[in-house]
C-alpha cells in the first residue's frame, strides 16, 4: 500500500504544510489542478451564461494565477478563446476584418504580414538571394 511508504511526519500534510509546497511559484498546470481540486470542475459560463456547452474551463483574465476565487471565471471554450485572443499580430498589426485571414484550421493570420513576406521573398528571388539559393536571409 502506498500510504505505508510515507513516513508519519509527512502523512496528511497538504497545502503550505507540505514539504514540496511552492505557493505562488507553482506552475501553470499545478495551479489549475489545485483549482479543480478545491473549487471543482467548471460547470457553466460566467460570460454568456450557457449551460449547453460540452465542457467548461477555468480562466484567469488578469493572468496573475493566484489562488483567489475572485481572479477566476468559469467559461465555455468559445468565450475562453475570445478572452485570450490578442488584438494584434506579433508584428503589431491590428486584427480587423480587412487585415485578418483564417486558414483551413481556423487560425488567424495577418494579411499585412503575409503580403510583406511574399514581397520580401519575391524581391530576394529576383536578386538571386533568398530561400532557394540557400543563403542566409536574416
Amino acid at each position: 500500500m502506498r500510504n505505508e511508504k510515507i513516513s508519519d511526519s509527512l502523512r496528511g500534510r497538504y497545502g503550505p504544510d507540505a514539504r514540496r509546497w511552492k505557493g505562488d511559484k507553482a506552475g501553470y498546470v499545478a495551479i489549475h489542478l489545485w483549482i479543480v481540486k478545491h473549487w471543482g470542475k467548471a460547470d457553466h459560463c460566467d460570460k454568456c451564461g450557457t449551460l449547453e456547452a460540452s465542457r467548461y474551463e477555468w480562466a484567469n483574465p488578469g493572468r496573475l494565477y493566484r489562488r483567489e476565487r475572485v481572479d477566476w471565471l468559469q467559461l465555455c471554450p468559445s468565450c475562453h478563446r475570445k478572452l485570450d485572443a490578442k488584438p494584434s499580430c506579433p508584428n503589431g498589426h491590428e486584427y480587423t476584418a480587412e487585415t485578418t485571414r483564417f486558414n483551413t484550421r481556423g487560425h488567424r493570420m495577418c494579411r499585412v504580414c503575409l503580403r510583406e513576406r511574399r514581397k520580401y521573398a519575391k524581391a530576394n528571388k529576383v536578386q538571386g538571394v533568398g530561400f532557394e539559393s540557400g543563403e542566409d536571409v536574416s
